[in-house]
């Protein structure tokens, strides 16, 4: 038996704002009588990884091929989140190519993440495409792994490019994309 008042007392916060909601807040509300609350929308974050030399697993390997693992990190990682994820796939070493998937990709989503081709070499497309499709405002950061990092916008939609490597991309998204994403959610845990 509780008294009234007792557990929650009126006029206490019951739940800050940037609360994750889970069951347990989801049934804290309801006993309070709460029916509705206001959130922030999931942020739709689309995705695309960069390189030739890129092959989903199941599919046999070629000369100098290697599995797209970052692709599961990455889904893994935004799905924690809770990010609605649109995947555009493996898009060749191509400028045309790329511009093209960046414009697709910044049309409907709050976030544009590459993951590849943000390097120096011959074939490393997305700094050149960014610049031509928006700005990029920052690129390559003093840390290893995870130097070749890129972040700007695709049109008015922001945009992160991460490293192919998949120490280095899994380094910079949570070091760096990570806390980027749960500010946009408006996210304080």
């Amino acid at each position: 038996i509780r008294r009234a008042g007792e557990d929650i007392a009126v006029g206490t916060e019951v739940l800050p704002a940037g609360t994750r909601l889970g069951a347990a807040h989801l049934g804290l509300l309801a006993s309070i009588g709460v029916a509705q609350v206001e959130v922030v929308a999931r942020l739709r974050v689309a995705v695309f990884f960069t390189g030739d030399e890129l092959v989903m697993p199941g599919a046999p390997l070629g000369p100098g091929q290697i599995y797209n693992s970052n692709r599961y990190v990455l889904h893994g990682l935004l799905g924690a989140l809770g990010c609605v994820i649109t995947d555009l796939g493996i898009i060749p070493d191509d400028l045309t190519v790329t511009r093209a998937a960046l414009r697709q990709a910044a049309e409907g989503n709050d976030l544009v993440l590459t993951c590849g081709g943000v390097s120096v070499g011959e074939e490393d497309h997305i700094k050149a495409a960014v610049q031509a499709e928006g700005a990029l405002e920052t690129w390559k950061i003093a840390i290893k792994p995870g130097k070749p990092f890129a972040f700007g916008r695709v049109g008015a939609t922001p945009f992160i490019g991460l490293p192919g490597n998949p120490v280095s991309s899994f380094a910079t998204f949570l070091m760096l994309a990570q806390p980027y994403l749960r500010k946009r959610q408006g996210m304080n845990e």
